[in-house]
């Protein structure tokens, strides 16, 4: 690339002469005479070897006090004037310079100056020396007018350019990948385009209008003209992502725009299409008198134009309609709305002003108008896609926090559900066959050789409930079979089921270690003992009385899980049956057993309290105190004979009772 500046040499009003005369070098000297450089750079004059241009200049007022650099590039010894005075002198001779061909290569010499500027025209003359038979074309002479910061502001463009199609092609690559993420939104294809595009804008500026890509002069024309499609097309493309970012862009909207656009384009690619024919070295050779043979192609033109700005209207006023709506939104895509405001208005503004400034405050202006035209809308968008990530990490990150939330309350619910139907299941079944159930879904009969089965039953039960209430009725009941039910835990026996005001319960099951004969008969005497308590409090306050029954029968049983609903646990055998009629062959207030349950619990002993017995074993040998413990038959019985059962016939039965006084009742509340 090269800095920005003059090219002296392609300047039409340059003369040159071969020849060598010190006036030459004069501002005031007449040289309408000379030929034009041009026309005359390969002549070659038999003898004489010293050629001389001059350059004509009428400055600008603004340039005065403003330090230039000349850049000469010539492969020949060379002197520099400015309007008569020597500038510079260059050092080598026309020797060294002899066989210099074409290939070879001269480093240009920057010559510091600074121009009159008093309103004349001002000379830059060079007196060069060749070899003999030498051309001005062969020296490869090649001045350039410059700004003495030229360079340095042309890196700081360079370096602002590349900037910005640094962040275009990062917003392009980040659009590409989350439009792909998120293919139902297609605002992020709008982006990338958009991006895209922004980018070829740039590269045409840099490549045409700046030259700072050093293509040839065709191909800068081309990229010149071609901003007249890039432009359009950014903001075609930036109405359709205002449109989606605001959710109002549909099918009418995109052929609205999309025939604008396609107008456009098919008034311009035309004009760029032929642009590297129509240009040459010194310009564009269509010249008025050619366009005037033929009127209907300037009307064409004409039409074409004002069609063509037109449509550029239309779209510099929507943009700006619909960037002003979404920047007034409460939305975060509200900074795009408003980097399309600034790239718009602002740039166009800056713009202004920059051209009506000083030179100083004009570059200024027209870099922070640069950054507004090319970096407002990708940075917008950048700051747009930040605000929207942080904002849906948030919402993640809440949501997730939600859901933990709610997944460890319905964590705590499903385990205190299952710990209250545990409990349920617990309270249903035996504890080992309720842990069957639930490991293996079934649970298998078993059979016992020897389980103790107590039955209870109310006497005059119906006489009784005709005196009392339903709800009356059905306390009385719930306060026994509690009282009932925390015995069974006392003395580890299960309970089978309740039927009426029948009560049915066992030792010896499903854990033939617990609930052994004797247990059973102590609870059946317990329950015995609240029953006549209970009925003395309920005598002393006026209420009808319960009397109740027990039976108990010692022999192998069957347990189990009786059907697949509103199941239970259930026992099975003559045991069962016998027990009943251990029960009705009873009397009230009484605990009748079997033979076989005599048999078994005949000869339990219980454990009386120990008294302190002190043996002597000299006085010189003390020992020290024990306690000794008894023993005592647990309980006594009363025989009853052959007493006729029911279906059994006659069978043997005891009434059995405590050896000792009752303590007080303590298996449950009453």
């Amino acid at each position: 690339a090269k800095v920005p500046g003059m090219d002296l040499t392609d300047r039409r009003n340059a003369r040159h002469a071969i020849g060598d005369d010190t006036a030459f070098a004069a501002r005031t000297f007449n040289d309408t005479g000379w030929v034009k450089l041009r026309s005359s750079m390969d002549s070659v004059a038999a003898g004489p070897d010293v050629h001389w241009v001059r350059y004509h200049l009428l400055p600008d007022t603004g340039l005065r006090g403003s330090p230039l650099l000349l850049n000469v590039e010539i492969k020949a010894p060379f002197t520099l004037f400015l309007n008569g005075l020597p500038l510079f002198r260059s050092e080598g001779s026309v020797e060294s310079a002899a066989g210099l061909g074409p290939e070879a290569v001269q480093p240009a010499i920057s010559v510091p100056c600074q121009l009159n500027v008093d309103g004349a025209i001002e000379v830059i003359a060079l007196r060069i020396q060749t070899p003999p038979g030498t051309s001005l074309e062969d020296a490869g002479l090649h001045l350039t007018l410059h700004a003495a910061n030229s360079s340095f502001h042309w890196q700081r463009t360079l370096m602002n350019y590349g900037l910005f199609i640094g962040i275009n092609v990062i917003i392009l690559l980040m659009s590409l990948v989350i439009g792909w993420s998120e293919r139902r939104a297609r605002g992020w294809l709008l982006l990338a385009g958009l991006s895209w595009v922004t980018v070829l804008d740039t590269v045409c500026v840099l490549g045409g209008a700046k030259g700072a890509l050093g293509l040839p002069p065709g191909l800068a024309e081309v990229l010149r003209l071609c901003r007249m499609l890039t432009v359009p097309w950014g903001m075609y493309l930036l109405i359709l992502v205002l449109l989606e970012l605001r959710g109002g862009l549909t099918t009418r909207h995109i052929k609205r725009y999309g025939t604008g656009i396609a107008v456009l384009t098919l008034m311009v690619l035309p004009v760029i299409a032929f642009a590297p024919v129509a240009f040459t070295g010194n310009g564009i050779t269509f010249s008025a008198e050619e366009l005037g043979q033929d009127m209907a192609i300037i009307l064409a033109i004409v039409i074409a134009s004002l069609i063509a700005m037109g449509i550029l209207v239309w779209f510099v006023v929507e943009e700006v309609r619909l960037g002003i709506r979404l920047w007034r939104t409460s939305g975060h895509e509200r900074w795009v709305g408003a980097g399309a405001v600034a790239a718009s208005l602002l740039s166009l503004l800056l713009a202004t002003v920059s051209d009506l400034a000083d030179l100083a405050l004009s570059s200024w202006l027209a870099v922070v108008a640069d950054y507004c035209s090319f970096v407002a809308v990708p940075v917008s968008v950048a700051i747009y896609l930040s605000i929207r990530s942080v904002h849906q990490t948030r919402l993640v990150t809440r949501q997730r926090d939600e859901l933990d939330l709610e997944v460890q309350e319905r964590t705590a619910e499903l385990r205190s559900e299952k710990e209250r139907a545990d409990e349920l299941l617990h309270n249903i079944l035996p504890h080992e066959v309720a842990e069957e159930l639930k490991q293996t879904g079934t649970a298998a009969a078993r059979h016992f050789e020897r389980a103790t089965v107590l039955f209870s039953d109310f006497r005059g039960f119906t006489q009784i409930s005709e005196k009392l209430t339903p709800q009356e009725l059905v306390q009385e009941i719930d306060t026994c079979f509690k009282y009932f039910d925390g015995l069974m835990d006392k003395w580890g026996m299960e309970k089978v089921k309740t039927i009426g005001d029948s009560y049915m319960a066992a030792g010896g099951l499903p854990d033939p270690g617990k609930g052994g004969p004797s247990d059973v008969v102590h609870a059946a005497l317990e329950m015995q003992d609240f029953m006549q308590d209970l009925a003395q409090r309920r005598k002393a306050m006026g209420l009808p009385v319960f009397h109740m029954r027990v039976g108990i029968h010692t022999g192998p049983v069957v347990a189990g899980i009786v059907g697949v609903k509103k199941f239970q646990y259930d026992i099975w055998g003559d045991t069962v049956n016998t027990a009943s009629r251990m029960e009705s062959s009873g009397e009230v207030g009484q605990v009748n057993i079997s033979e076989a349950t005599y048999a078994l619990v005949k000869d339990v002993k219980e454990v009386m309290e120990g008294k302190e017995v002190k043996e002597e074993a000299g006085a010189a040998n003390p020992q020290p105190a024990t306690r000794q413990h008894a023993t005592r038959p647990a309980f006594t019985f009363t025989p009853r004979g052959k007493v006729q059962a029911k279906g059994k016939g006659e069978m043997e039965m005891y009434f059995v009772s405590r050896a000792t006084a009752p303590t007080p009742a303590s298996g449950g509340d009453a």
